[in-house]
């Protein structure tokens, strides 16, 4: 088996049968689509079985409810394949995609690749393509302000991922897919980007975990995510987390300003931390330097 494909689905029946779809789509056919029911009270499950009683690659896992991070890891311990590819149940894969991936991770050893990426809404629109070249020093500080890489981007050969000890972190209750993408890193894989290449689409819905959250939701449950990592990291990666806070908390005052709120969240939040706030203002030449730099040019990397 050549690429294990990984679903969590949850009451996702409006887009399931789109995503199967485009898995059935790839010119690379050598695969098994892992698509994990994690306790849908809608029509996802029927959707998902009726298309596995005709595709026999197709196969439906069922589970209670415990959130996408328990199902993925779930559907990872089922896996057969050689690679591993996450795909939400609202997003899409262009139809080369694992074929190029596949071929380039073979030619060049690699342990990790990933391609570029593009928001689409329901309605149609496609914002243009996204590509960052990224590396831990990037992730652990810039992730989410100037720029994120969504996980189905990405594919893993499973024995790094095995060999390393790197599975879904189900402990995590805020930015999993960062926490992970961490993991992968530290690893210090041989990795590489196809870069211009659009080989993932990210669905805008209103529904979504993160696109259809608001400003404070997103933003506190990253700045709750930050306060929780630091405390597990060391040395300059631990540096760099505290450049990202930094960088958290002046989104979060500036926004909040702006809008003229008082907003006992905030202060919540920064009476929990008080020590975590007085480093990271250590970092505030660096970080407003960063929001000029991304400013000026439009486009932080290239």
């Amino acid at each position: 088996m050549k690429v294990s494909i990984i679903t969590p689905c949850y009451n996702a029946e409006s887009f399931i049968q789109s995503t199967i779809q485009s898995i059935q789509r790839q010119t690379l056919t050598d695969w098994e689509y892992l698509l994990v029911d994690d306790g849908s009270t809608d029509g996802s499950a029927a959707i998902i079985r009726e298309m596995a009683s005709i595709d026999k690659r197709i196969k439906l896992i069922q589970k209670e409810n415990g959130g996408s991070a328990s199902a993925r890891k779930l559907g990872l311990s089922f896996a057969q394949g050689e690679y591993i590819q996450f795909l939400d149940a609202d997003d899409t894969l262009d139809e080369e995609k694992l074929q190029k991936q596949v071929q380039l991770m073979e030619e060049r050893s690699l342990n990790v690749s990933y391609t570029d990426w593009r928001m689409v809404y329901v309605d149609g629109h496609k914002d243009p393509i996204q590509g960052v070249d990224w590396s831990l020093a990037r992730i652990l500080s810039l992730w989410g302000i100037f720029g994120t890489l969504p996980p189905h981007c990405f594919l893993y050969r499973r024995d790094f991922l095995e060999n390393n000890n790197i599975t879904i972190p189900t402990h995590v209750k805020e930015r999993e897919d960062w926490d992970f993408h961490i993991e992968v890193f530290s690893a210090k894989p041989k990795i590489d980007r196809i870069k211009g290449y659009c080989g993932a689409f990210y669905t805008k819905s209103p529904n979504g975990k993160t696109t259809g959250a608001s400003f404070d939701k997103i933003h506190f449950g990253t700045l709750k995510y930050l306060l929780y990592k630091i405390q597990h990291v060391r040395g300059y990666q631990k540096c760099l987390l505290y450049l990202r806070i930094s960088l958290e908390y002046y989104l979060i005052i500036f926004h909040n300003l702006i809008r003229r709120e008082n907003n006992k969240k905030v202060y919540s939040l920064f009476s929990k931390a008080k020590s975590v706030l007085m480093i990271s203002l250590l970092y505030t030449p660096i970080a407003f330097i960063i929001i000029l730099y991304n400013y000026i040019s439009s486009k932080l990397f290239i």
